[in-house]
């Protein structure tokens, strides 16, 4: 009896959660990761497999959501970074879940030069913009001549 309450309830938390739009369920889905589970909050190495557990422990979210969620998180440059030191990789309590090995620091490692450098092009690039005079970016005059008095 209590099973059937749990999976009626369970629906209706999953039917309730798909009626909002897929934008707000990422940022519903990150802001619980964050706050439940201290390992993405200090962006450590997450244990391989980990979309599964939080496909689990999230029933209610589409795995695709979670998915695009964790991809997020791991495309971030703090992440990249912790990656790329290498040393254990963590599951959802904490405790420890595996290495990263010298192929996903390399890796990871490479992420983060890739990011600096575009990130030192986009400052290149902007910086021609923000050295323009100040007059050349003001808007024509929109105000209408008085007429003259006769």
């Amino acid at each position: 009896m209590a099973q059937t309450k749990e999976t009626a309830l369970g629906e209706a938390l999953k039917a309730a959660v798909q009626s909002i739009s897929k934008k707000k369920q990422t940022e519903m889905i990150a802001g619980h990761l964050y706050t439940s589970y201290p390992v993405f909050k200090q962006f450590k190495p997450l244990a391989i497999g980990i979309h599964e557990t939080l496909g689990t422990a999230l029933p209610q979210y589409e795995a695709q959501l979670i998915g695009r969620v964790l991809s997020n998180h791991c495309r971030k440059p703090r992440y990249l970074k912790s990656v790329a030191r290498g040393g254990k990789r963590f599951a959802l309590d904490g405790k420890p879940a595996g290495v990263v090995s010298d192929e996903e620091k390399a890796a990871a490692h490479k992420q983060c030069e890739d990011l600096e450098a575009r990130a030192a092009l986009a400052a290149q690039t902007a910086k021609p913009l923000a050295s323009k005079p100040a007059a050349d970016s003001e808007p024509p005059s929109t105000e209408a001549t008085p007429p003259a008095a006769e």
